[in-house]
C-alpha cells in the first residue's frame, strides 16, 4: 500500500471505528460532573408530562393533500406523516394505500421518495412488494432508503439479490455494503463464505473489507481464528486494514485460540485494533486485560482506557483499584465520572473500601483539578468526614470545577464543626462574586458554590448565617441557584415562625411577575415553598393568587398548593395533566373551525 494510500485508509479507520469511540470533542467540555441540589427534593415536585395531542380534522386534511394536484403539497404531508407517526399519531394508517399509490405512480422523483420514508416509518409492510420495485429502478437514494426497512422485514426477493450482488464485480461499490451490512443484520450464514473472500482480498476497497468483516463477525461464532491469525500476520508487513479485518472477524468468537489471539492484537501500535481486541475480551475474560493494563493506559485513546477501566473494575485488587484511581485525572470528562462510580461501586464492599478511600485520599493533595474534583465527590459519596477540613480549604481554589465540588461536599457530608469555617468562606467568596461569576451555561460558577453552601446551612439550621441569606432576597438575576438556595435555606431557619419583614420580601418576590424582567421562576417558586414552611398565614392572599385550583401545571403552582395545604390543612388538588395541541404544520385546521381550543 503507497504512502498516500496508507494515510488516507488511517483516515478512513478513524472514522469506520466511530461505533467504538466516544468523540473526542468530550474532552473540550471542562466538567460533567453534575451534582444534585437539595432544595429541588425538598418538596419534590412531580408533574406529569405534557398531554400533547394533534387537533380533530388534521389527519383528514393531511390525507387529502396526499392526492393533492399539486406534488410540493404531497411530499410535504408525506414527510409529515413520517415524523407524525413517531409522535404517536392515531389512525395514520389510513394513509398506507395513497402513500403506496403515490410510491407506484407520481412521475416526480422526490414524491416517490418522500412516500417510501412514509411507508417505511410506518413500518406499512404490506408495501414491501412495491418498495422493492422502485429500490430497483429509483437509483441509489431510494435504494438506501427502503432496502435496510426491507432487510428487517425479512423480505426474501431481496435477500437473494444481496447475496448475488457479494460475487458480482459490476455491482457499485455502495449497493453492494447495502448488501454486506443488511446480511450481517440478518445474520445470513449463507453468505459468510462471500462476505469471507471479500474481507480476505487485499484489492478490494478497505471499507467493503471492513463492513465484509463486522458482518461476518457477527454471522459466524467460530471458524475463523485461521483466517482471523492470516491476516493478523500476512507478510510483508501486515496493513492497518488487514489488522482491522482481522480483530473484527473475531467480534463473537470464544475459542482459547481466538483469545490468544486478542491478546496480542490488544498489543497493536493502531488504538482501533486494540479497542477492538479489548471490547471482546472485556466480554470474555476480564483478567486477561490487567497485565495490560498499564502501557494502555498511557495510549491517547480514550476509548481504549475505557475499556481497560472497566476491566481494571471487573477484577478488583489493591494494584488494580491503584490504577483505577489514577484515571480520575484524566482528560476525558465522562471518563472520570464512569471510574468514579465504579469506585464508589466497589467501597460498597468492606473487602475494597479502604483501598478505595486511601487512594482518594492520597489524591485529594494532587496539583491536578480534574483529580481534585472527583476526589472531593467520591470522598463525600462514601462519607468520609475526614476530609472536610481539605474541602474547606478547596473553597477557593482556582478551578469553579473544585471550589463548587467542595461546596457540595461539605454539604453531602454535613460536617457541623466545619459551619464558621464555611460562613467566613461564603462571605468572602460573595464579596468577590462578581468577578468570580463566569456566566458560562452548564458550567459551574460561585452561584452554584454559594447554593451548595446556604444549603448546608438551611440543613444543619445554621442561624448564625441568617443575616448573609437574607442579603439575597433582593432581585438580582445573575445569581438564581444562589438565591434560591439562600430563600429554602432561610424557611427551614424560621420552620412554624413567619417572621413580618421576611414574609413580606419573599410575598413580593412571589409576586413579580412584571414584564420586561420577571423574577426567576426559580426564586419565585422557593419564596412560595419557604412562607409555607413558615406557615405565614399572611401570605395566603399571593399563594392563592397563583395556585391552580384545578390541579396543580406549573412548578409555582404545584409550590403554591403545597404551601396552603401546610397552613390550611386543605389537601392538595392532585396535578393535572396539561393537554396541548400540536400546531405549526404546512397544513391545520383552524381552532375556531372545529376541535378543542
Amino acid at each position: 500500500m503507497s504512502t498516500l494510500a496508507s494515510w488516507l485508509f488511517r483516515v478512513l479507520a478513524s472514522v469506520v471505528c466511530l461505533a467504538l469511540l466516544v468523540p473526542v470533542a468530550a474532552g473540550r467540555s471542562p466538567s460533567q460532573t453534575r451534582l444534585d441540589f437539595l432544595m429541588f427534593g425538598d418538596p419534590r415536585i412531580e408533574l406529569p408530562p405534557d398531554d400533547y395531542r394533534f387537533r380533530e380534522g388534521t389527519l383528514a386534511l393531511w390525507l387529502a393533500a396526499l392526492e393533492s394536484p399539486e406534488g410540493d403539497l404531497r411530499q410535504q404531508a408525506q414527510r409529515t406523516f413520517a415524523w407524525a407517526h413517531e409522535q404517536g399519531m392515531t389512525g395514520i394508517q389510513a394513509a398506507i394505500e395513497p402513500l403506496t399509490q403515490n410510491l407506484v405512480g407520481h412521475e416526480r422523483l422526490v414524491v416517490r421518495l418522500t412516500a417510501a420514508q412514509a411507508l417505511v416509518a410506518i413500518d406499512a409492510r404490506q408495501a414491501a412488494q412495491a418498495l422493492f420495485d422502485r429500490a430497483q429502478t429509483d437509483g441509489l437514494d431510494m435504494a438506501q432508503l427502503v432496502e435496510p426497512a426491507l432487510g428487517r422485514w425479512e423480505f426474501s426477493p431481496l435477500i437473494d439479490i444481496w447475496r448475488g450482488r457479494l460475487a458480482d464485480e459490476r455491482t457499485s461499490r455502495q449497493r453492494r455494503l447495502l448488501a454486506i451490512r443488511g446480511l450481517g443484520d440478518l445474520r445470513d450464514d449463507a453468505a459468510a463464505e462471500d462476505l469471507l473472500r471479500i474481507a480476505d482480498a487485499a484489492s478490494q476497497p478497505a471499507d467493503l473489507r471492513l463492513a465484509a468483516a463486522t458482518a461476518l463477525g457477527r454471522i459466524r461464532r467460530s471458524g475463523l481464528e485461521a483466517a482471523s491469525r492470516r491476516l493478523f500476520s500476512r507478510q510483508p508487513p501486515t496493513s492497518l486494514a488487514d489488522r482491522l479485518v482481522a480483530v473484527r472477524l473475531l467480534r463473537s468468537h470464544d475459542s482459547p485460540e481466538a483469545q490468544s489471539l486478542l491478546v496480542e492484537m490488544a498489543d497493536d501500535e493502531e488504538h482501533a485494533v486494540v479497542a477492538g481486541a479489548l471490547e471482546r475480551l472485556l466480554e470474555l475474560d476480564p483478567p486477561r486485560i490487567v497485565p495490560l493494563a498499564e502501557p494502555a493506559l498511557a495510549q491517547r485513546d480514550v476509548n481504549v482506557r475505557r475499556l481497560v477501566a472497566r476491566a481494571l473494575f471487573a477484577c478488583p485488587s489493591a494494584d488494580n483499584i491503584r490504577l483505577l484511581a489514577g484515571l480520575l485525572a484524566d482528560p476525558n470528562p465522562s471518563l472520570r465520572d464512569d471510574v468514579r462510580k465504579f469506585l464508589e461501586q466497589l467501597a460498597q464492599s468492606a473487602d475494597w473500601r479502604s483501598d478505595v478511600v486511601g487512594q482518594a485520599e492520597r489524591l485529594l493533595s494532587d496539583t491536578r483539578w480534574t483529580a481534585l474534583e472527583q476526589c472531593v465527590v467520591l470522598l463525600a459519596t462514601l462519607g468520609v468526614d475526614a476530609t472536610s477540613e481539605r474541602m474547606v480549604e478547596l473553597l477557593s481554589h482556582p478551578r469553579p470545577e473544585v471550589y463548587v465540588a467542595a461546596a457540595w461536599g461539605l454539604r453531602r457530608l454535613g460536617a457541623e464543626r466545619m459551619l464558621a469555617s464555611v460562613l467566613e468562606t461564603a462571605r468572602q467568596r460573595n464579596e468577590n462574586r462578581a468577578e468570580l461569576l463566569l456566566g458560562e451555561a452548564g458550567q459551574p460558577d460561585v452561584d452554584q458554590q454559594l447554593a451548595h453552601l446556604f444549603e448546608f446551612f438551611g440543613q444543619k439550621k445554621y442561624q448564625a448565617a441568617e443575616g448573609l441569606l437574607r442579603e439575597f432576597i433582593e432581585k438580582d438575576m445573575t445569581i438564581p441557584y444562589a438565591r434560591s438556595a439562600a430563600i429554602w435555606a432561610l424557611g427551614l431557619l424560621h420552620e412554624d415562625q413567619p417572621q413580618a419583614e421576611l414574609v413580606q420580601a419573599l410575598r413580593q418576590r412571589l409576586e413579580d411577575t412584571n414584564l420586561p424582567l420577571p423574577e426567576h421562576y426559580w426564586v419565585r417558586r422557593f419564596s412560595a415553598i419557604t412562607l409555607g414552611r413558615m406557615k405565614a398565614a399572611a401570605a395566603l392572599p399571593t399563594l392563592e393568587m397563583f395556585n391552580e385550583p384545578r390541579g396543580s401545571q406549573t412548578t409555582i403552582g404545584y409550590a403554591c398548593a403545597w404551601s396552603i395545604e401546610r397552613i390550611t390543612g386543605r389537601p392538595m388538588p392532585p396535578p393535572a395533566t396539561p393537554v396541548k395541541y400540536r400546531s405549526g404544520f404546512f397544513l391545520e385546521p383552524h381552532p375556531d373551525a372545529q376541535g378543542p381550543p
